[in-house]
Formats: structure tokens, C-alpha cells, sequence
């Protein structure tokens, strides 16, 4: 179901169903962002009082207490829990000789989730499962699946972008009843492997067969069938850097080193050793910083201290600057580095005198998450980290999101576009793109507008399909 078209609410009209056949307590699990938001749900949406217990705050004893108060209370008890947390619940790191090495070793020494029966479990935004070797998706797939009755999945994406992720989420809900249990063969039936690069995947096959089985198990509701919304725009804005920000850019492309004695006093190196931190320095430079390779130390059992970024220049902040100088409306700022959020608060501080709020991952706690997106409804602007905006929040209260940065994080991406253009939304939308001329900038996001279009692709074959 499509970001907006309300996959809380009807959840919450499904537990209160298994309410009335008898069920007593369960589990909702999703990112830590959007749990507070199934309280919320449930005062607007609810009408069967319920207990929620915070295990995040209160750990395996919330367990114990969850499972007694189901027990002895007159009241269903729904526990929540972010994915993080789930799997370590009443885990310990214990040191162990193994071949004569100490090791640390992860070991039950504490009430667990999987200690007990539940009558219901809930997988919000069931992407987070979807990498059958994490951690994460083991715990769910292995030790809560037969410890749970009911089983149900939440996602706004799962299926139309990679249909190998699909098969770890299908697993927690249905076992072997829809695709194979294994995951090598489910790969083999449905991909087409690489013909030289051992794991690799050119392409998909069987794919009518694939819908077939999951259109038994899973309901599509997009938003477009749903709303009438508002219209959106992207609208691009073109930056060039300055001769000397540009100079790093080319040296560190060409190079892969860098001198960085015309912007700060005692000098400086960056290196890149590989595609990978060229292209994370490239982003960084676009950005107005960069990070200078550690001191070289004579102690080899000396710990490695990263030194702290160096500023370049201000030409996409000068840009953002001036955007927000023209606005009336609150704004969302999307980032990608700690660095950012800094640079960008401090200038909106200097030119505005307004400290903007933050949401980024220092900020713990699904209520204070929660809060701080609430307290920001008439504030200038909210600096938020993609990684973490992405996740279960709500920003229709802004009309305008500005991207300071992009990395190649499609889900990520496709997420934030629908936070404040979704159900309810009643203003037109404007995506700022802020990209630097002849930059790794324009690669990314045209390898994002790539992805995208293929994933809407997909999803226009399959879902007369899924119907």
C-alpha cells in the first residue's frame, strides 16, 4: 500500500478483530521514527482500549510485563518495538576461549522476543527484512515466525523495484506455502543469473507465475486509485563551484589525491583509493567539504583519529540561502552527512537568526522523534537525514522539500518524495534538486530517475496481475 492510503489504519481495524476472536497481545515492529505513530493511530482510529508497551524503553522486562499485564489485565497489550533492538532483546556479547582465542560470543541471559507465544506480529515498513542474511531477517524469519500466530507485513515499495527481496518478507509471513523456503532455489526459479560474475543478476524471469503467488497472500492499493493529490514539480537548479573547489574536484578524480593547501593554513591530503571514496569524495567536495586523510603516526598500535572537514565553499549553500529567504511556508532540507546539517544550520542561524531543528540519527526515542516533527510544523525549515526521514514520518505540513545532497539509495529517495505528497495532502509540492554542473551530482540523480522509471515500469505489468 502507497505511503498515505492507510496501511495503520486499516492494521488497527485487523487487531481489533483478533481482539474480539480472542487475541491478547502482540508485537508491531518497525523503524524507531514510526512507532509513536501507532498511538497516535490508534487514539484517532481505535476503538477497543489496548496497552502499548515501549520495549526500546523498557527492554526484556517489558516483556515480562507486557505478557503479565495480558495475563491478569482486562486490556489487549501491544508491544513496540524498532528492528535494531529486536534482535539483541535479552542478548549478551559473552567472552569465550574458541581455539584458543577470546572471542566474544552473542548469548541468551535475559527474556527474549521469542520467549513467548504471541498471538499477533506486525512488520512495519518490511523492507527492513528483506536481506535474508541480516541479522534482523534471521531473527523474524527463524525465531519469531513460530512463535507468532498471525502474521502480516507492511510496506509502501516491497515489491516492484528487486522481486528477490520479496522472498525473505513472504517467508515471515506464509513459510513455505508461496515460494520455496529456500532462497537459493527462489533465486534460481526467478532470476537469470550473470553468465561470468558468480551471484550476479542481468534480469528476471517467470515473473507471471511470481505475481500469481503473491497476489494469494498480498493486497496493491496505490495512492492514485485512492486520492485526488495535488500536483508536484521538480524543479533543478544548477550550481557551479568555485575555480578552487573545482581544482579539488579534478585532482581528486584524476589523481585520486589532492592537496588541500589553499583552503586551510597547515595543508592537508585527501585520498581515494578506489571508485568507491572517489566518488564519496566527489559528493562531499559538491557539498562544500571534505574530510583530510588522518595523520600519519609512528605507533602502529595508535587508534586513527579522523581530523574534521575542511569547508571549501559555499556555492550550493548560498543557493539554499536564497531559496529560503523567498519562502513563507515551512521546508524540509534533505541531507546526507553530519557536515551538511552543520554547514547549513549554522548559516540559517547567521542569515535568519532561527536555530533549525535537526532529525538525523542522535535523536533517540520514537516519542521525541515524534515530537520534534510536530514542534517543527511553523518553523522556518527542518534539516532532515534521508536515511532517517525516509522512514515513517510525516511532512504534509511542508509544501517544499529541497535535496542539498543525494546518494544512490533509490528506497531512500522514493520514500522522502512521498512523505508530504500523499493522502491528506491539500498543496501543491515542489522537489528542489540543488546540483553541482559536470558533477558526480547529475550521475546520481540520473542513476535515481533510471531506477525509478524502471521500477514504475514494473509495477505498471503487474498490477493487472495482483487485481
Amino acid at each position: 500500500m502507497d505511503m498515505g492510503t492507510g496501511k495503520t489504519r486499516v492494521t488497527i481495524e485487523y487487531l481489533e478483530y483478533l481482539f474480539s476472536k480472542g487475541a491478547r497481545i502482540g508485537y508491531i515492529a518497525g523503524p524507531l521514527t514510526g512507532l509513536h505513530v501507532w498511538v497516535e493511530g490508534w487514539h484517532e482510529w481505535g476503538h477497543a482500549p489496548v496497552a502499548f508497551v515501549d520495549l526500546h524503553e523498557t527492554g526484556p522486562a517489558g516483556i515480562r510485563m507486557a505478557h503479565k499485564l495480558a495475563e491478569d489485565g482486562e486490556y489487549p497489550v501491544i508491544c513496540l518495538v524498532n528492528y535494531d533492538m529486536a534482535w539483541q532483546l535479552g542478548y549478551k556479547r559473552i567472552p569465550r576461549k574458541r581455539k584458543g582465542q577470546m572471542v566474544k560470543i552473542l548469548e541468551v541471559v535475559d527474556t527474549t522476543l521469542h520467549s513467548f507465544q504471541w498471538d499477533f506480529g506486525v512488520l512495519d515498513e518490511s523492507s527492513a527484512i528483506k536481506t535474508p542474511g541480516s541479522r534482523t531477517s534471521k531473527f523474524f524469519r527463524l525465531k519469531m515466525r513460530p512463535k507468532t500466530t498471525f502474521r502480516s507485513i507492511l510496506n509502501g515499495s516491497a515489491y516492484k523495484k528487486r522481486p528477490l527481496d520479496v522472498w525473505a518478507q513472504i517467508k515471515f509471513v506464509t513459510g513455505e506455502e508461496i515460494f520455496p523456503g529456500n532462497f537459493t532455489a527462489f533465486k534460481n526459479k526467478y532470476a537469470i543469473p550473470h553468465p561470468t560474475i558468480r551471484g550476479a543478476v542481468i534480469g528476471y524471469q517467470n515473473l507471471d507465475d511470481f505475481v500469481r503467488r503473491l497476489s494469494k497472500c498480498c493486497v496493491l492499493i496505490k495512492k492514485a486509485d485512492m486520492f485526488d493529490l495535488p500536483p508536484y514539480t521538480h524543479e533543478t537548479r544548477m550550481i557551479d563551484l568555485s575555480p578552487k573547489s573545482r581544482k579539488l574536484y579534478d585532482q581528486i578524480t584524476d589523481e585520486m589525491v589532492a592537496d588541500l593547501e589553499e583552503f586551510e593554513k597547515d595543508g592537508g591530503i585527501v585520498t581515494a583509493t578506489h571508485v568507491f571514496s572517489i566518488l564519496r569524495k566527489q559528493l562531499q567536495i559538491c557539498a562544500g567539504f571534505v574530510f583530510p586523510d588522518p595523520e600519519p603516526s609512528t605507533d602502529p598500535d595508535a587508534k586513527i583519529v579522523r581530523p574534521p572537514a575542511v569547508r571549501l565553499g559555499t556555492e550550493k549553500l548560498d543557493d539554499l540561502l536564497y531559496i529560503l529567504e523567498q519562502r513563507d511556508n515551512p521546508t524540509i532540507i534533505v541531507t546526507q552527512h553530519d557536515e551538511e546539517e552543520l554547514m547549513i544550520a549554522e548559516a540559517v542561524r547567521k542569515q535568519f537568526g532561527f536555530v533549525p531543528k535537526i532529525l538525523n540519527g542522535s535523536v533517540k526515542g520514537a516519542q521525541r522523534r515524534f515530537d520534534l516533527i510536530k514542534s517543527a510544523h511553523d518553523d522556518l525549515c527542518l534539516i532532515v537525514k534521508e536515511a532517517v526521514g525516509a522512514k515513517a514520518v510525516d511532512f504534509r505540513f511542508a509544501d517544499m522539500t529541497i535535496f542539498y545532497a543525494h546518494s544512490h539509495d533509490t528506497e531512500d529517495y522514493d520514500q522522502i518524495l512521498s512523505r508530504n505528497h500523499r493522502g491528506g495532502q491539500t498543496k501543491n509540492i515542489t522537489y528542489v534538486h540543488l546540483l553541482v554542473k559536470n558533477s558526480a551530482d547529475i550521475k546520481v540523480m540520473r542513476s535515481l530517475e533510471r531506477d525509478l522509471k524502471l521500477a514504475a515500469q514494473i509495477e505498471k505489468d503487474w498490477r493487472a496481475l495482483l487485481r
